[in-house]
């Protein structure tokens, strides 16, 4: 008898959950509350265990096609730029592991998930999020915006970090703010000076503050990020909202004093988006991952 997955959320995760499931066999029914398919944030730096399994999965030509694939990682001093270590990547990696570091944009990490996905039996329902559920020992019902109450054998919580799934299953209240602000932007490489132009991974370290930059969209665009401390003035705070605009003086007056190539790279970018970042107290085990037949991601 095929069982039914029913999966909240359709980012990179319920994408993920939902091509596995259905590659195993799985019917599975994926809820969106947006009403679109869209991926906030910028890039993503995905491991030889992630590449790996995507290449398993048929995607290696699909990830080829807009992943960077850095030789190294360095680590700088934020204040001084002096080298304080070097990790290969690229060939070496490959080579040690079987699959290849890669770095991307969010955005088409999660379209390559949703065109395998396409090609499954997956159904996919937008603006529906799920409101509520129960379960019994033979399966699960799940009610969300619209009337259609939905029941499977199982449902998957990958609705992120303020997940309703999560909280009714765990009742533990909403995310908490870390005390940092987190700086994005994405910028063309032809549109920086050749000297701030990279294909590796850089991570700056420095007193309250720490910088990465890599490559993604296949080299062609620099993502930087700039994690702070700070707040930001609860009228702006909408926590459950991730992107922000941002004022760039705010972040190159928390940059005061760094290094003379960190400033010039955080010069050369024009426009910034501003993530407030939150999280979670960790749970108190692993039997609070799943209860019953609802699973949390």
């Amino acid at each position: 008898m095929v069982k039914q997955l029913l999966i909240a959320g359709a980012g990179i995760g319920g994408m993920a959950a939902a091509l596995a499931c259905a590659r195993s066999g799985w019917t599975v029914r994926m809820f969106e509350r947006a009403s679109i398919l869209s991926e906030v944030g910028a890039g993503i730096q995905i491991g030889p265990n992630v590449t790996r399994l995507l290449h398993s999965w048929g995607l290696q030509k699909a990830l080829a096609a807009v992943a960077a694939f850095p030789q190294h990682l360095y680590v700088r001093d934020a204040l001084t730029a002096r080298g304080l270590g070097n990790l290969t990547l690229g060939t070496a990696m490959q080579q040690y592991y079987g699959a290849p570091y890669a770095t991307l944009h969010r955005a088409d990490l999660l379209a390559l998930l949703y065109t395998a996905v396409r090609q499954t039996s997956t159904q996919l329902q937008l603006n529906y999020g799920l409101q509520q559920f129960s379960q019994n020992p033979s399966g699960v019902t799940a009610r969300g915006t619209g009337v259609e109450e939905v029941s499977g054998d199982a449902l998957v919580g990958a609705d992120g970090l303020w997940s309703p799934v999560r909280e009714w299953l765990l009742r533990d209240g909403p995310p908490r703010t870390t005390g940092h602000l987190a700086y994005r932007a994405l910028v063309r490489q032809t549109d920086l000076p050749q000297s701030l132009r990279s294909q590796q991974v850089t991570a700056w370290l420095g007193p309250n503050l720490h910088v990465v930059q890599y490559p993604v969209c296949g080299g062609d665009w620099p993502n930087v990020v700039v994690i702070v401390h700070g707040h930001l003035p609860l009228h702006q705070a909408r926590l459950e909202h991730w992107d922000h605009s941002a004022n760039a003086a705010d972040l190159r007056a928390s940059l005061a004093g760094v290094c003379a190539p960190l400033q010039d790279l955080v010069q050369a970018v024009n426009a910034w988006r501003l993530w407030v970042l939150c999280d979670r107290p960790p749970m108190s085990g692993a039997y609070q991952q799943a209860q019953g037949r609802v699973a949390l991601l």
